[in-house]
């Protein structure tokens, strides 16, 4: 029993303190509740607007006849995908798993609808030699093929970008590509660690080189990197015009390989201090299809020649 009538003021008091901070707390969990759904049904409502954008630009794609209109769409749709997963970069942060993967995989599927479609409508010329030839053709034919080559390289870009290096270690600062799209090109015989959390990495003539890469909530871009090893782990990975390389690879979704030879894919092993915890803010999960690659240039039920397991 209490002794006086203060005591029990006291008590009284400090009950009605904490009713009052607990009901305090649950306006404001409701509030930020509220909030994360508003939040949420925004991400949803812009993101299904560009997918339809997308789709509608593909649509009228395939009905076209000119090349020229057929490579205008395909660029549009190209450059709604950028918007679509610069969008979905920015909200891993706040995305609910079960959204987070739902959009992976729809960006995951417009790639590869794009990469068929472009097959189909726009597909790659292919030289063709007469029985004669002399060496002034093979120059210019030659000549012309670096030629394009360069120009690919020279339109990709990204928010951090190392380029042009020899023989050299690059630890790359965290807060530098924290989600950030991070573009590496003209590397030979370099290391490169790019510990953090990353939204896309795009590697072009990449040769010789080792890379360790923090979990890529996107998708990793390779092409002509040859003699080169990865240790990476993405949602998507797009393998072009490369060879002789090797991929320690955890991904989600899987590999997509063109026109590419001798590749080797195995499971990730190699990681790095508080890798666990980007692996989450990436919002990648455990599943590993490391050894599913599609290969765009083997159409035979037949294993593809071009890669194997390690």
């Amino acid at each position: 029993m209490f002794r006086t009538m203060s005591d029990r003021e006291a008590v009284f008091l400090k009950q009605q303190e904490e009713r009052l901070s607990a009901l305090e707390k649950r306006k404001t969990d409701r509030k930020e509740a509220n909030q994360s759904i508003e939040q949420l049904n925004e991400f949803l409502k812009k993101f299904d607007s560009i997918k339809q954008e997308i789709d509608l630009e593909l649509d009228n794609l395939v009905k076209l006849s000119s090349p020229a209109e057929k490579k205008s769409h395909l660029s549009a749709a190209q450059g709604r995908v950028n918007s679509l997963q610069d969008l979905l970069n920015d909200a891993l942060s706040y995305l609910p798993a079960y959204d987070l993967r739902k959009s992976q995989d729809a960006v995951t599927t417009i790639h590869e609808n794009i990469a068929r479609i472009q097959q189909v409508c726009l597909p790659k010329k292919k030289f063709a030699f007469g029985k004669k030839k002399n060496a002034a053709t093979n120059s210019n034919v030659t000549e012309n093929k670096e030629t394009s080559a360069a120009e690919k390289f020279a339109k990709y870009t990204g928010d951090v970008i190392y380029e042009n290096k020899s023989n050299q270690t690059l630890d790359i600062p965290k807060e530098e590509i924290h989600k950030k799209d991070v573009l590496l090109k003209n590397l030979t015989n370099c290391t490169v660690n790019l510990h953090s959390t990353i939204g896309t990495l795009h590697c072009t003539n990449c040769t010789n080189c080792t890379f360790s890469t923090g979990p890529i909530s996107g998708s990793i871009f390779l092409e002509s990197c040859n003699g080169s090893t990865y240790h990476v782990t993405c949602q998507q990975a797009r393998i072009h015009t490369t060879h002789s390389a090797t991929f320690h690879i955890h991904v989600t979704s899987k590999a997509i390989i063109e026109d590419c030879k001798e590749l080797r894919f195995g499971k990730r092993e190699q990681f790095y201090e508080g890798y666990e915890d980007d692996l989450v803010e990436a919002g990648l999960c455990d599943t590993n299809n490391w050894d599913d690659v599609d290969d765009f240039n083997w159409l035979s039920k037949d294993p593809s020649p071009n890669w194997r397991t390690i």
